[in-house]
């Protein structure tokens, strides 16, 4: 194959000529042409056009001082525009004085008038290296700035965070961010034009907010939100009014809204990633709060919010290694002549080697809002299965357990199956797994829950309704649930004490349950006047303190082994 030779070239950076005296701009044109590509202006108004006009990418610009709307004037208009400051000018001038005024103005170079006594070739080379040195300039300032809003990225928010901590050690400083509520959302709903009018308006409230009076860096992180790191201020909330206000000049009928999170006075010895993380994750505890715009770094609640994470993190650690203990707390049988031991609910704790005792209150919730409590439920349904093998074994005789179920494990489209074979596999007769499920799953998941509970007792196993009356239902709910135990809410059966009217709420949901051939369970007893007005109004079995706390395997054993071998 015959080798062709590639002719290799430079495009032709491109000069602006402004002057009004058109045969000094053709002097210019004719000198410079063979190395630049040429446009013409013959005012500075003219000029400005020209500059901020997309259509032409001008790489230097070469003006006359006296013109009408002079060069001074294009300069002054230069140092208020960033898209002008970012190219280099070259001022024509025959006074030293004018030269100098020009300089302060931010003139880069200077052209001597008159043009005839110029070496060009000269000249043209100064032009060519400013040009060059204001690209490179332009590409550090797109590495360490955001195009649309000129703010510091991220990395560079930093840096020069860490500056302002020099340049002002004593003084106190805040953290603050602030992000839009559904922003790309809004992009798709009103396009990206209105989405960038929004950002561009946040940028100039902004600096109009803070800079006056004060230092502040300002950086701008992904697509709606920005970072502030700024002297002290006590409040924030013109902050957020002026923010409202600037979204409203836009457009009347459009609602946008921010949330605001400020981590005040900030340890300047923190690492700023840090300190940008916590401003970030206190503005988005505002997330779903449709009354509250702005928020405070709190150290408590930033430290339990850090706990809570650290226990999703060690949840899957410690379920193989089997932290997760299972509780029994034992229910009596109060309709005979003395109290019988007959059952338990399975209780969970979580004694951990790093956090030592957690509460329930803290990783129940937890694992039920991310999904985990169904790998927990699974857990604790075997593990009640093994317990009840064992004692069946060991003890000869069947102790019926209660075993709480999430909501969320009734999506599970095979737990009925799984229940099935935990139970079976374990030799264990089905009619003394107890699944509890909470009256309020019940009655929201409806047409969800009644179909697969319906199956689960069709299978032989007795289905408790927990925490009835919490407030969930009426009564005329009950026709259509499927269930064998009723157990009454613990929070009715402390309060029975203070008014004579939950008294007879009591009765009347033993009475219920007894109609619908239930047994009634009430939780929580304590003392020795509600046991005895439960086991009068009918009550069948009993459960709380007032019998014994939730016990651990090898105390619960010796239980069995004092009341029923």
């Amino acid at each position: 194959m015959e080798d062709k030779k590639v002719n290799s070239f430079e495009l032709k950076k491109t000069v602006l000529i402004v002057d009004d005296e058109e045969i000094n701009r053709d002097i210019l044109a004719m000198q410079l042409s063979n190395d630049f590509n040429i446009l013409e202006a013959d005012d500075g108004k003219a000029a400005i056009d020209l500059l901020l006009d997309p259509e032409h990418k001008i790489d230097l610009v070469v003006i006359d001082v006296n013109m009408p709307y002079s060069g001074q004037q294009v300069l002054k208009d230069r140092q208020e525009n960033p898209k002008l400051r970012s190219i280099p000018f070259f001022v024509c001038t025959s006074e030293k004085e004018t030269e100098e005024s020009c300089f302060y103005l931010g003139a880069n170079d200077f052209i001597k008038k008159p043009f005839s006594d110029i070496n060009f070739s000269i000249v043209i080379a100064r032009m060519k290296r400013l040009i060059e040195l204001y690209e490179d300039r332009s590409i550090l300032r797109d590495t360490e700035r955001e195009k649309l809003t000129n703010f510091f990225n991220r990395d560079f928010f930093k840096i020069h965070a860490k500056r302002l901590d020099a340049e002002l050690p004593d003084i106190k400083k805040d953290m603050i961010a602030v992000s839009i509520n559904r922003f790309r959302l809004l992009n798709e709903l009103y396009g990206h034009a209105f989405g960038d009018k929004v950002l561009l308006a946040i940028r100039d409230t902004m600096n109009h907010c803070l800079v006056t009076g004060c230092r502040a860096v300002f950086g701008k992180d992904g697509g709606s939100r920005f970072i502030i790191y700024a002297e002290h201020h006590d409040s924030y909330d013109m902050l957020v009014d002026k923010l409202n206000e600037s979204i409203k000049a836009i457009s009347e009928n459009i609602n946008v809204s921010f949330r605001v999170g400020v981590y005040p006075n900030v340890d300047p010895n923190l690492d700023k990633e840090t300190v940008v993380g916590r401003a970030e994750a206190t503005a988005d505890t505002l997330i779903n709060n449709l009354t509250k715009s702005i928020e405070y770094y709190d150290e408590a609640k930033q430290a339990k919010t850090l706990h809570m994470e650290e226990l999703i993190d060690n949840f899957h650690q410690a379920l193989e290694e089997e932290q997760f203990k299972l509780y029994f707390q034992p229910k009596y049988n109060v309709q005979g002549d003395k109290p019988v031991f007959a059952s338990a609910e399975v209780l969970v704790r979580w004694i951990s080697p790093k956090f030592g005792f957690v509460s329930p209150g803290d990783f129940i919730p937890l694992f039920e809002e991310n999904g985990l409590i169904s790998q927990l439920d699974s857990y604790i349904l075997e593990k009640a299965a093994e317990y009840m093998s064992k004692w069946q074994k060991k003890y000869g005789i069947t102790i019926p357990l209660s075993i709480n179920l999430s909501r969320v494990n009734i999506y599970n489209p095979t737990l009925v199956e799984d229940i099935i074979k935990i139970v079976d596999t374990n030799k264990i007769p089905r009619e003394a797994y107890y699944i509890e499920i909470t009256e309020s799953a019940f009655v929201e998941d409806a047409n969800i829950v009644i179909p697969v509970i319906s199956k689960i007792r069709d299978s032989g196993f007795k289905v408790e309704i927990d925490d009835f009356g919490s407030g969930y239902s009426s009564f005329n709910a009950l026709i259509d649930l499927p269930f064998d135990v009723l157990k009454i809410d613990m929070a009715i059966i402390r309060s029975m004490d203070k008014s004579p009217k939950v008294r007879d709420i009591i009765k009347m949901i033993i009475n219920l349950s007894k109609t619908m051939e239930a047994i009634t369970v009430a939780e929580g007893v304590e003392t020795e006047e509600q046991r005895k007005f439960l086991k009068d109004s009918g009550c069948d079995v009993i459960q709380g303190y007032y019998f014994s706390k939730p016990l651990p395997i090898d105390d619960f054993e010796k239980l069995i082994e004092k009341d029923l071998i």
